[in-house]
C-alpha cells in the first residue's frame, strides 16, 4: 500500500519535470538546514522540480564551445533524483499536518511548513519564504566553494519594495543598513553579480547587476521588460558605492543588456521557479541553458 501511494504521488508531483539540482549541491545545502540529512537533501531537490532540462544533453554540442567549457557543471545541474529521494519528497508534501514545520534554516530563521512546501507543486506560485530560503542556500554554497562560483549578493524578496517605499518613491535610507560591510563582510561593488528579485502582483521577475561588466539585465520569464526597475537600481548603486566604499560610480552610462534566447515559461505559475534558475545558472557563470517541456516533449537548449 505504501509503495502504491508513493508511486501515485510521484507521478502526480514529479513526472512533469525532469531537471534536478545535483545531489552533491543539495546535500551540501541541506546539511545546514537540519539534522535529518537524507530528508533535507530530498527537500532541497524539490526546489528545482518545476524547471526541466533538455531531454538530450547532447543537443548542447550544437552550441559552439558550450559543451567543452561547461560539461562538468551542466552534468551536475541535470542530474536526476533517485527513486528513494522522490519518495522522500512525496512524503514531505503529503504525509502530515499542513502547519508542520519541516525544516528551519537557523542563520536566516526561515521556517518551511508543509503548506509552504506544497507551493512547489504544479499549478502553484512560490512565495517569499521559499524564494528567500533558496537564495540563502545559494549564498552558503558560494561561501563553501568560492573558487567554483561567482562572488554574488542575493537580495531578499523584500529589498526592492523597501527601496521604493512600497510604491514608486525612491528611498535609499530605508535600505541603507541592509548592506553594511560589518554585516556582510564585503561591499556590493566587490561582487561579480548582484541579484534583485522583483515581485509584480502575481509575477516574479529578476534584475541583475553585473558589476564587472557594468551592465544591467532584466529577466522576465514572460518576455517583459521594465526599465524603471533598472533606473532605480542604477541610482541605488551610485549611492551605495558612495556611502559604503567612498567611490563615485556613474551607472547612468552602464548598458542595459538584453538576454538572447531567454528561457520562458509556458504556463501561468512557474515564474518563481524560472527566476530562481536564472539566478542559479548565472551564479555558476553558466549560460541560461534550460527549457520547460511542453506536452511531454523536450525543447532544444538555447544559448543566452
Amino acid at each position: 500500500m505504501g509503495n502504491l501511494f508513493s508511486q501515485n504521488c510521484r507521478k502526480k508531483h514529479v513526472d512533469r519535470f525532469s531537471m534536478r539540482e545535483p545531489k552533491k549541491f543539495v546535500a551540501e545545502h541541506s546539511s545546514a538546514m537540519g539534522d535529518d540529512w537524507e530528508f533535507n537533501r530530498a527537500i532541497g531537490e524539490e526546489f528545482c522540480e518545476k524547471i526541466e532540462a533538455p531531454a538530450n544533453m547532447l543537443k548542447l554540442q550544437n552550441i559552439p564551445g558550450l559543451w567543452e567549457k561547461h560539461f562538468k557543471e551542466l552534468n551536475e545541474v541535470f542530474h536526476p533524483l533517485t527513486v528513494e529521494e522522490d519518495e522522500k519528497v512525496v512524503h514531505a508534501l503529503e504525509c502530515g499536518n499542513s502547519w508542520e514545520i519541516l525544516v528551519t534554516h537557523k542563520p536566516s530563521n526561515i521556517s518551511i511548513t508543509r503548506e509552504v512546501l506544497q507551493r512547489l507543486r504544479p499549478n502553484a506560485w512560490l512565495n517569499d519564504e521559499v524564494i528567500d530560503l533558496y537564495l540563502e542556500l545559494l549564498k552558503e554554497r558560494e561561501e563553501r566553494e568560492p573558487k567554483k562560483f561567482l562572488k554574488c549578493h542575493f537580495f531578499s524578496t523584500f529589498f526592492f519594495k523597501k527601496l521604493i517605499g512600497g510604491g514608486n518613491e525612491y528611498d535609499f535610507r530605508s535600505v541603507k543598513r541592509w548592506t553594511a560591510p560589518s554585516k556582510l563582510g564585503y561591499s556590493l561593488i566587490d561582487c561579480d553579480r548582484v541579484f534583485v528579485p522583483i515581485h509584480k502582483d502575481r509575477h516574479w521577475c529578476l534584475a541583475v547587476v553585473n558589476i564587472k561588466d557594468e551592465t544591467f539585465q532584466y529577466l522576465d520569464s514572460l518576455g517583459g521588460m521594465d526599465t524603471y526597475v533598472l533606473e532605480v537600481l542604477a541610482k541605488y548603486f551610485m549611492e551605495e558605492a558612495r556611502d559604503k566604499s567612498d567611490k563615485e560610480i556613474d551607472t547612468r552610462f552602464w548598458k542595459i543588456e538584453l538576454v538572447d534566447g531567454l528561457p520562458l515559461q509556458i504556463n501561468d505559475w512557474d515564474c518563481g521557479m524560472f527566476m530562481l534558475k536564472y539566478i542559479d545558472f548565472y551564479s555558476r557563470a553558466l549560460p541560461l541553458c534550460f527549457t520547460q517541456k511542453e506536452n511531454g516533449q523536450g525543447d532544444p537548449c538555447t544559448e543566452s
